[in-house]
């Protein structure tokens, strides 16, 4: 689905992180958007958590920084970090080129059903139709 001149994948998950879910039985894998990594511009640094690094839902787990900003990573999902996208580390430009295939994270392995509120590609266009209202509004100002 398109939303503005961006792409959202219909069979992920979102969160107002600008982060990306896919579910693989047990395991989610986690990635910025195509708009996350728009408004972002070139990343140019990548932290991300090592591999058996346990994670609580909504805590910072990695960050990133830009030319012209710094931001983190949140853990959408209670578990544990099962891998990590070394090529990423590597190549940072795959999140801004590939952000749905090449430019993936990491994933975690799910211990509880505990996380954050995730959207459907449907209520994600709505949301970041409404995100979207309000910066134009705050900066017409």
């Amino acid at each position: 689905m398109k939303v503005g001149e961006w792409h959202f994948p219909e069979e992920l998950l979102y969160d107002e992180h600008h982060q990306w879910l896919k579910r693989e039985g047990k395991t989610i894998i986690i990635g910025l958007t195509d708009y996350g990594q728009y408004t972002r511009g070139d990343i140019l640094y990548l932290s991300l958590p090592e591999a058996g690094t346990r994670v609580k839902a909504g805590e910072a787990v990695g960050s990133l920084e830009t030319g012209k900003w710094v931001g983190r990573f949140y853990a959408p999902q209670t578990g544990e970090i099962c891998a990590v996208n070394t090529e990423v580390l590597k190549n940072t430009r795959l999140i801004n080129q590939d952000p749905y295939v090449h430019g993936w994270l990491f994933k975690i392995k799910i211990h509880s059903a505990e996380g954050q509120m995730l959207m459907t590609v449907e209520e994600l266009k709505v949301w970041l139709e409404l995100e979207l209202e309000r910066e134009k509004a705050c900066c017409d100002v």
